[in-house]
């Protein structure tokens, strides 16, 4: 594993002699034989390259991340083996490879171990943000992301595979393996691209980079194939060096900085929207080349039958979007109003805070002192309460607490406000009419047993010089006069 520009700059040269091998063996310079053998023979070294770069990165990895390691670089043994039997028929024997042979054998040998491998990776996940469960868009996605690929493999070259037929049944399976496996195996790569909560995002991009360019080869190859064409350029083989080379890139990127944690950027949002429509417009844009250049004929009944299936999927997939996100703005607008109330209510009795005690009777002055409406305030403090948490423990108090919120909320109405300023010390607002001083006694009446000094501060008349802070002041001095008392009493301030 390699990190940083280490990295970067292995990409640049693997990419750059992947880039140089196609083109001089396209450009002829080398003639037929030495393109085919340059061709060959750089096919062969990226398999190898592949293969080595993922088991010798096995040897330092541990759990999945060695897993996926070990399958994968089995799979590019397998490759590179049929590419080995391919290229000693082709450069040593000196003919022509038939079809089936033993080196597609060792092509397809690469399906099951990629397959298990993506399968580890996809399962390597972080923890994924708190989202509305919507169990129904992966598979929408998947068979979006799968018709999509199969009315593309089919339109390019499956479809002409199977019209035109092999004698053989052996050689025509072989045949429509390639773009098949290929399909599922991209297919699987975009469902677990899609997903947020996949811990080696790097890794699993190169490997479907990989695949997608050995799947182009395959298709290109099969569509040759189908066309009778005379032979095959070998620009159309410049997957087949590409994609081993990109799956070895994969087994060296560097690991996340941090594996425990999804990543949450806006990149990867969008990404998770969107990946599952790419192969969907590409297959479109292919239906609409071979459309407008005349070749695409009539369409025959599994493309009118993919293509209605994906449709019927993107409706599906919206309509359930949709309801998602109806969910979720749901669930934001509950939050908001948990997070409000958390943070102006006290989490232990579930009464109004000091802030907005003091919030709703700056409120009440400010009306008081405009339009006359009377209010009191009732300061009330438990007697002896440091007592009770020092012998029966702080769970005790904490319940004694919720017991006195209770009752303090049975002497008052609904718009009176009730708070904890903190403690052991309790305020009541009383707007309106109502006797404050009444109300005090009801609640010495109502908490019985549990004794407690109350100062209570009646606003009848208008004074210019009450504040907020003033009132609930002279509430407090008058409990403390109360408490001087012996407890267990009222007092009005």
């Amino acid at each position: 594993m390699l990190g940083g520009p280490g990295f970067g700059g292995l990409v640049a040269v693997v990419l750059g002699a992947a880039a140089l091998v196609a083109g001089t063996a396209a450009s002829g310079v080398l003639g037929e034989t030495g393109s085919t053998a340059l061709d060959d023979l750089a096919q062969l070294a990226a398999g190898l390259f592949a293969a080595t770069a993922c088991l010798v990165t096995a040897r330092r990895a541990h759990g999945p991340d060695r897993r996926w390691r070990v399958l994968l670089g089995l799979g590019a043994l397998s490759w590179s083996a049929g590419q080995a039997a391919w290229t000693w028929q082709q450069l040593v024997l000196g003919r022509a490879v038939p079809s089936p042979t033993v080196a597609d054998a060792g092509y397809l040998g690469l399906v099951p171990f990629a397959l298990a491998a993506l399968l580890v990776l996809g399962g390597h996940r972080a923890t994924p943000p708190p989202e509305v469960r919507t169990p129904l868009v992966p598979p929408l996605d998947g068979l979006i992301v799968a018709g999509s690929l199969f009315l593309l493999t089919w339109s390019s070259s499956l479809g002409a595979l199977v019209a035109r037929g092999v004698p053989d049944p052996v050689a025509f399976l072989v045949a429509v393996a390639y773009p098949v496996t290929d399909l599922v195996l991209l297919v699987v790569v975009v469902v677990l691209a899609a997903g947020r909560d996949v811990v080696l995002r790097s890794q699993l991009r190169l490997i479907g980079l990989g695949l997608a360019g050995l799947a182009v080869s395959d298709g290109t190859f099969a569509y040759l194939v189908s066309a009778q064409a005379p032979a095959v350029p070998p620009l159309a083989n410049a997957g087949f060096t590409l994609g081993p080379a990109l799956l070895g890139l994969a087994a060296l990127a560097p690991p996340p900085a941090d594996r425990g944690e999804a990543r949450a950027s806006a990149g990867p949002r969008r990404t998770h929207l969107l990946l599952p429509y790419l192969p969907l417009l590409l297959s479109w844009a292919v239906v609409l080349h071979r459309t407008a250049s005349g070749t695409a004929g009539e369409l025959d009944g599994v493309e009118v039958a993919c293509g209605f299936t994906v449709f019927g999927a993107v409706v599906a997939r919206q309509l359930v979007a949709l309801v998602a996100n109806t969910r979720l703005a749901a669930l934001l607008r509950a939050s908001e109003r948990e997070l409000a109330h958390r943070a102006t209510h006290d989490p232990l009795t579930g009464l109004a805070g000091r802030a907005l005690f003091e919030r709703r009777l700056a409120e009440a002055v400010a009306e008081h002192q405009v339009e006359g409406t009377p209010f009191g305030v009732l300061f009330v403090d438990l007697d002896r309460f440091k007592a009770v948490n020092d012998t029966e423990g702080h769970a005790s108090g904490d319940a004694l607490l919720g017991r006195v919120a209770g009752h303090l909320r049975a002497c008052v109405r609904d718009v009176d406000v009730v708070a904890r300023l903190g403690g052991d010390e309790f305020a009541v607002l009383i707007t309106g009419a109502q006797d404050p001083e009444a109300v005090g006694r009801r609640v010495l009446a109502e908490l019985g047993g549990i004794s407690a000094s109350l100062g209570v501060v009646v606003c009848a008349d208008v004074e210019p010089e009450d504040t907020a802070q003033a009132v609930l002041h002279r509430a407090d001095q008058a409990m403390y006069r109360a408490k001087r008392r012996g407890g267990g009493g009222l007092v009005v301030g």
